[in-house]
């Protein structure tokens, strides 16, 4: 009796063991994502999300197409992520943090992202609390105002990842880049852990400069007049400026272009490409047939620092520049046009004759 209770007993810790298994491989990699809003909300909302898939992308855009004031929104990922519900900006109207199996709740009292309550894990309330409290500051865009609010839960909460998120998603590091570095100082224990700064994927990671960009050999543009073209890097000097048309000393940067254009006027021997990321792409044509800018790629990324090439070249704001020799290596990459000028002019003077 005793040999076969205690037989028992090996089973009962075996199932006890593998159960908690079997149920977890059972979690389907995705995430629901549920709105609740009034019934006179019906409208269309942009969700993207990184979904860490070579096959189905690493950048996943879908619509969450309210009618009625409901929608149910499926976020297909195996690893945890952040899902935006993008503005017109670099600053999200909302975004919640979430991992397969996780049921996310929109709920709110209109169709303003900025008001909505998003709940369903510990991270995405706390964001949650943090976005409501400063919803104001967010939606009017001042990047310093943005800034400040983020410093101050940022020195509050030092240990909590949710300072790493806020810092890497709304603090504008152009408008203040030492108080960004001074700030990732403060951060320690929990905050720090490489998955959080993971998560959101961007090239502005502190230290004295940029992330090294992966390898860049090709890169897909909606171009003004052809539509959509494909830059092949790798063959000749290539000089890409990324760009908005509030950044400030736009024009000092046309007039760098424009003489780069003229003293390498051989247009097969080199490749200059400016890249808009305003979201409207007739303002953005607007800007194009103003400037005066010629013999040079005018290209335009709705996706701006969302999209996936982007993400891994590590163009994580505008202004923004980047040079590559011909074998395809970076040989800058940062926000300085007089070094992006001196990095180009060095690479194209062993490639092609000045005019």
């Amino acid at each position: 009796m005793n040999r076969y209770n205690h037989s028992g007993l090996h089973i009962f810790r075996y199932l006890m063991f593998f159960i908690p298994l079997f149920w977890a491989g059972c979690v389907k990699n995705e995430i629901k994502v549920e709105y609740q809003l009034p019934s006179n909300v019906n409208d269309a909302y942009r969700m993207v999300y990184y979904a860490s898939d070579p096959v189905k992308g690493w950048f996943v855009e879908t619509v969450a197409a309210v009618q009625g004031g409901k929608a149910q929104v499926i976020c297909v990922t195996a690893n945890p992520t952040i899902v935006y519900i993008p503005g017109a900006g670099s600053v999200p109207k909302a975004a919640f943090y979430a991992e397969r199996g996780d049921k996310i709740k929109i709920t709110g009292e209109g169709s303003d992202p900025y008001s909505w309550n998003i709940s369903g894990n510990r991270l995405t309330e706390e964001w949650n609390v943090w976005r409501l409290d400063n919803k104001t500051v967010l939606s009017s865009g001042d990047y310093s105002k943005i800034n400040t609010a983020v410093e101050k839960y940022v020195k509050a909460n030092p240990d909590n990842p949710l300072s790493t998120l806020l810092l890497l998603i709304y603090f504008n590091r152009r408008e203040d880049d030492s108080r960004f570095r001074g700030l990732w100082q403060v951060l320690k224990g929990k905050a720090l852990e490489p998955k959080w700064m993971q998560l959101v994927g961007r090239g502005d990671m502190p230290g004295g400069s940029p992330v090294v960009p992966h390898k860049v050999q090709e890169m897909i543009l909606h171009t003004f007049g052809n539509g959509v073209d494909t830059l092949h890097i790798g063959n000749q000097p290539v000089l890409l400026y990324f760009w908005r048309e509030k950044d400030a000393g736009r024009e000092d940067r046309l007039i760098l272009l424009k003489k780069l254009v003229e003293d390498f006027p051989d247009s097969t021997s080199r490749i200059i490409a400016d890249v808009c990321f305003d979201p409207d792409s007739i303002g953005w044509m607007s800007v194009v047939r103003k400037d005066s800018l010629s013999k040079v790629v005018r290209g335009w990324n709705f996706h701006a620092e969302t999209d996936s090439l982007m993400i891994r070249a590590g163009v994580s704001r505008t202004p923004w520049f980047m040079v590559f020799d011909e074998s395809g290596k970076a040989v800058y990459v940062g926000d300085k046009s007089d070094d992006a000028d001196k990095a180009f002019r060095k690479t194209a003077d062993k490639k092609a004759p000045k005019k």
